[in-house]
């Protein structure tokens, strides 16, 4: 995707481990276009050019349920679970039904704190490669 993104730093969200694989790039946006809707799009600011695709993953699974460890949830300062948006990385593929989301390991950003975390899921039921599409 091929555009100029404006931003300020009041929509920056950092990753202080960074993204699993890409650990380096740390700052990113978060945005949305209506014509990629139910897709979003988060894109390094510190760094590499670098964009993910996400989605909330409960639209490619809606019984998803990620058990997260307290430890992790105190990394994040959640107060209220209102503050806490939840997103997969997409990989897109040529054929759209061939595309998947990582389940596996779910991006969780506190919108108050703007900290977000990959916080890998040990559950088989939660693959790295689920088909978004069925």
């Amino acid at each position: 995707m091929e555009s100029t993104l404006n931003w300020s730093q009041n929509d920056v969200i950092t990753f202080p481990q960074g993204i699993i694989g890409f650990e380096g790039a740390r700052e990113f946006v978060i945005y949305s276009l209506p014509e990629h809707e139910p897709f979003h799009w988060m894109a390094c600011v510190n760094g590499p050019s670098l964009q993910f695709v996400l989605i909330n993953p409960l639209l490619v699974r809606s019984e998803y349920d990620p058990v997260i460890p307290p430890m992790e949830l105190k990394q994040l300062d959640v107060r209220d679970p209102q503050e806490l948006l939840l997103y997969t990385i997409v990989t897109v593929a040529e054929e759209m039904a061939d595309s998947t989301a990582n389940l596996a390991g779910p991006l969780f950003v506190n919108i108050r704190t703007r900290i977000g975390r990959q916080i890998p899921v040990d559950d088989p039921r939660w693959g790295t490669s689920v088909r978004i599409l069925g």
